[in-house]
């Protein structure tokens, strides 16, 4: 007797819809291994959606048809570019998405949930390449202490130094760019969003205090 086909795995999602945004996963990479992150305990599941892309991420046309496919179930405000990694990894296919999107659907925001570290990663200021690219820029601190960062968010060795001041550089820069940049905090044990806050308004940026995701 022929034993039943074994079922395949599903195969990872690259734009997924959440509330009323279509969210872009572009890569699994990150710079930090965050102590917080759902990825761990919900294994690189959100809302029931698989974003394990494995060691081939999407081309930059893969993603925008994934886009389009997103965009055909109903009407949708916002564009974000977040999976679990840092998608400034692959800043030169956020930029090319970013300007397809801009003009297919002109009245959408676009925003890049982000670490904060993406000048860090290309050795070079990235404020410029996100000006014109996106809307809004949604910078994870999670904590106005840099020692409490490197603890919550267990940055690679090369970012562990200088990432934090790093963080705070972009946020600035960010800001000067004309970009509505968010400085967030999810709410943990020992976090002071107070001094988060305060640190954010004193860089010019917005705050916003976030659940923990369990």
């Amino acid at each position: 007797m022929t034993p039943p086909p074994t079922a395949q795995p599903k195969a990872a999602a690259v734009a997924y819809r959440f509330r009323d945004g279509i969210y872009l996963n572009l890569t699994n990479r990150c710079p930090t291994r965050c102590r917080f992150c759902a990825k761990r305990g919900w294994k690189f599941r959100f809302r029931g959606v698989r974003l394990a892309l494995g060691p081939r991420e999407p081309t930059a046309e893969q993603a925008w048809t994934a886009l389009l496919q997103a965009a055909s179930r109903g009407p949708f405000s916002e564009i974000v570019f977040c999976g679990y990694g840092e998608p400034t990894y692959r800043l030169r296919a956020l930029k090319a998405l970013a300007g397809r999107a801009r003009e297919k659907f002109p009245q959408v925001r676009i925003r890049l949930n982000t670490v904060g570290l993406g000048s860090l990663i290309h050795g070079r200021d990235i404020s410029d390449d996100l000006a014109g690219a996106v809307d809004a820029v949604r910078v994870s601190l999670n904590t106005a202490d840099p020692v409490q960062w490197r603890v919550l968010h267990d940055p690679l060795p090369r970012f562990a130094e200088p990432g934090y001041p790093a963080v705070l550089r972009f946020v600035a820069d960010c800001v000067g760019r004309g970009l509505d940049v968010t400085v967030t905090a999810v709410e943990l044990p020992g976090v002071d969003p107070v001094k988060v806050r305060h640190l954010a308004r004193g860089l010019g940026a917005g705050f916003l205090a976030r659940p923990q995701l369990l």
